[in-house]
C-alpha cells in the first residue's frame, strides 16, 4: 500500500535525507521524500501506524508527520 504525508520540521536537503533515512529504517517501509512540497510517499508492506512514523522522526529531530487528506471538491 501506498501512503502520503505531510511533514513538517525540514528547512534543507540534509533535514530531507535525515527524515528519509530514518524511515526508510523502519521495518517494510521505503520511504521518499521531497522538501518542495514538503512530503513523504511511503510504500508500506503493511500497514504502519502514523504513531511508530512519528516516534521514529521525533527521535531524529523536530520533525512531524501528519496523513495527508485529498482535497475537497464542494
Amino acid at each position: 500500500m501506498i501512503h502520503t504525508y505531510i511533514v513538517g520540521g525540514m528547512s534543507c536537503d540534509g533535514c530531507r535525507t535525515k527524515v528519509e533515512k530514518t524511515l526508510n529504517e523502519i521495518d517494510g517501509v521505503e520511504a521518499i521524500v521531497s522538501l518542495e512540497p514538503a512530503i513523504v510517499t511511503i510504500t508500506m508492506e503493511k500497514h504502519v501506524p502514523t504513531v511508530k512514523l512519528q516516534e521514529a522522526l521525533a527521535a531524529a529531530g523536530k520533525y512531524t508527520i501528519e496523513m495527508s487528506h485529498p482535497k475537497r471538491v464542494i
